[in-house]
């Protein structure tokens, strides 16, 4: 992930500092915001819908775990994250969210989450929450050696460059990445090999990617300080994101 845009200090910006009402408040005020109704209990009505015109995987995974980050203390945040889509959602009326305290340790805290629509349960998933403590377990990749963000070009404009560089396209391709570039993404996405991006070229199966939210979403990154689950939602809104092909030619 990469997050100063170019001539900013992210680190020093207050967390009540005056913002462009940009695309902040689609991820902060909007994608990614509850409403409380009673203890453990959210309803979610602000529904970014894509081109498929279909209830978001991703935006009611990142609520979920919005619902589920309410209900724990600051001092503990989003360790793991399982989620399993037994429904389709409708996008015409708003989600329920229901959160049961699973497990309260001392190191771990367990929430169930219950997405509901007309009474029944649309995404069921499980959070797991951490005290911030050193492990000798590293579970991730080596960071491979890419360019930097600031030297590649967004998702929108890989697609812009296609559509001007691909006279031969057919109507029908030409119109799909026409309403992929109409979509409001809040998100932004710089792959790392356009080649990969447009399926240019043969390649294993993995893609590398830079990625953001469009906005300010919060002044931390780091895990030992209030606010810093603001940056783990986006994450599970991205992961969605990125299978559904949203970016994708």
């Amino acid at each position: 992930f990469f997050t100063p845009r170019p001539g900013e200090d992210s680190s020093s910006q207050s967390s009540d500092a005056p913002y462009p009402q940009d695309l902040r408040s689609v991820l902060v005020t909007s994608v990614l915001n509850l409403e409380e109704l009673d203890v453990d209990l959210y309803r979610g009505t602000h529904h970014w819908v894509p081109h498929t015109q279909r209830l978001f995987g991703g935006q009611i995974m990142g609520q979920a775990l919005v619902a589920a980050a309410k209900s724990v203390s600051d001092n503990l945040y989003a360790h793991s994250l399982h989620c399993y889509f037994v429904r389709a959602g409708d996008p015409k009326v708003p989600v329920l969210y229901q959160v049961d305290r699973t497990r309260d340790g001392r190191s771990f805290t367990v929430r169930s989450v219950k997405a509901i629509q007309h009474g029944q349960p649309i995404l069921i998933c499980q959070a797991s929450f951490q005290v911030l403590q050193t492990s000798p377990l590293q579970h991730q990749f080596t960071m491979p050696v890419v360019p930097q963000p600031e030297d590649l070009l967004t998702a929108e404009e890989l697609i812009q460059r296609y559509l001007r560089y691909k006279p031969d396209l057919t109507e029908n391709a030409r119109e799909g990445l026409n309403k992929l570039l109409a979509n409001e993404v809040p998100i932004e996405i710089k792959p790392v090999r356009p080649a990969h991006f447009h399926r240019l070229a043969p390649a294993e199966p993995k893609r590398l990617f830079w990625a953001r939210a469009r906005g300010y979403i919060g002044k931390t990154l780091r895990h030992d300080v209030p606010g810093a689950n603001n940056h783990k939602n986006p994450t599970a809104f991205l992961s969605r994101c990125l299978n559904l092909s949203c970016h994708k030619s």
